[in-house]
Formats: C-alpha cells, structure tokens, sequence
C-alpha cells in the first residue's frame, strides 16, 4: 500500500513540475514575442532561442521535481523531460506541418529537453 501512495506521490510531483516548466514556457515565449516584435531578428536566431526557452523550462521543472524527491533525482529530471518533450511533440503535431520532415530537429529538442530536467534534477540537491 505504501509503494502504491509513493507512485501516487511521485507522479503528483511530475504533474506540478510539468506545470511549472509550462508556466515558464508560457512567460519566455511571450517574451521572445516581444523581443521578434521590436527587432524582428533573423529566423535562425529565433529557432535558437526556443530551444534554449525549451531548455530552461525543463530546467526548473526538474530542478523542483528534483527537490521533491528523495532519490535519483536525476532519473526524476530525466523523465520530465522526457514527457514534457511528449508533451511538445503532441501539440506541434496537431498543427498543419509535418511532423516526420523536421525529424533531426525533433531529435535535437528531445536530447535538450531530457538533459536540461535531468540537468534540473541534479542541481536540485
């Protein structure tokens, strides 16, 4: 019963970390917005700049996942950003494009994505 109520626990925290590594999406993608608004930047740039965005997201939803656990934390921000990559790909696929044509970019963005939760995980000590 008990290692049933810690599954519970632990899928509860990489519910709220997924969350707060959306809300962080949420508030640099406007800001990256504005930023295309008012120098309207080369479109190389902007591609890099959501991967970091992607990144630092996964970041502190590992980093509190991380905190949340007692254990492997790494594995913990690891599989955040394994799912929050799930995530992505879900909801861009719902979209008009493609989602095979652009599949090194895919696979680019799932190595970030897992390594910058599981970066997130490790720093969360």
């Amino acid at each position: 019963m008990e290692a049933l109520q810690g599954k519970g626990r632990a899928a509860a925290e990489l519910l709220k970390g997924l969350l707060l590594a959306c809300f962080v999406t949420t508030a640099l993608l406007l800001l990256l917005a504005f930023a295309m608004l008012k120098f309207q930047p080369l479109a190389e740039k902007m591609e890099i700049c959501i991967l970091v965005t992607y990144v630092f997201s996964c970041l502190a939803g590992g980093w509190y996942c991380g905190r949340r656990a007692e254990r492997r934390k790494f594995l913990r921000g690891l599989l955040l950003g394994a799912v929050y990559f799930a995530l992505l790909f879900l909801i861009s696929g719902m979209g008009d494009r493609a989602v095979q044509s652009n599949l090194l970019q895919s696979a680019t963005a799932f190595v970030l994505c897992a390594c910058g939760g599981m970066l997130g995980g490790m720093l969360a000590g």
